[in-house]
């Protein structure tokens, strides 16, 4: 696996076959703003290849005043789910900022809540994706942020050699970052609970 920074016209053509079908309307935010977010600098899409040909996509939002990241969109295309491509890439994830990226200490991860399921299956489908990223090294936070009426667990990813790094007031940051004042102001919630939501366990 090998992961390569996408040009505009890249993520135009993956967000038109790929992003409105792997997330739905409600968490999938208009194209112009993650155009917007690479071309102000604080935004980059990140391709996922296999032997050549495209097995996975990741956006990023990066915040260099609080020395963190936001992965905002990541998948697998589904044709190559199963195969454990997506533990390779988060470990390339990783790489790509230490090498690239060094100023940046950890990566803010957002998963939607497991207590906010509306049925059995969709429960388990939000346990499993939660110890995905826990089994790739990520540790579940007591924040929570709704985001336009979604509900989500917030998990973290240090790329320090000491761990820590996590902080509400640095996601807060990244959010103003990705949002027009208005939007945030009525569209954006971000609070602490008094105990770790959502501790699914991890898997190998």
């Amino acid at each position: 696996m090998e992961i390569e920074r996408l040009a505009e016209e890249e993520i135009a053509q993956i967000y038109k076959t790929y992003m409105k079908r792997d997330f739905p309307p409600s968490e999938l935010k208009p194209l112009k703003h993650i155009i917007k977010s690479e071309r102000e600098g604080y935004g980059f899409t990140l391709g996922i290849y296999g032997e050549g040909k495209l097995a996975g996509y990741a956006v990023f939002i990066l915040c260099e005043e609080t020395r963190c990241a936001l992965l905002d969109y990541f998948a697998i295309l589904k044709d190559r789910r199963g195969e454990g491509c997506g533990h390779q890439a988060f470990a390339l994830f990783e790489t790509y900022f230490q090498e690239n990226l060094p100023e940046i200490e950890g990566l803010y991860i957002e998963s939607e809540r497991v207590s906010a399921a509306r049925d059995g299956k969709q429960r388990l489908t939000r346990e499993r994706r939660i110890a995905f990223y826990r089994s790739c090294g990520c540790e579940m936070t007591k924040m929570r942020s709704v985001l336009f009426g979604v509900d989500y667990s917030v998990l973290y990813k240090t790329f320090l050699k000491n761990g820590g790094g996590v902080s509400r007031e640095a996601l807060d940051a990244l959010y103003r970052k990705m949002f027009k004042p208005g939007h945030y102001a009525k569209f954006v919630s971000l609070t602490e609970a008094e105990k770790t939501p959502d501790k699914s366990p991890a898997f190998d």
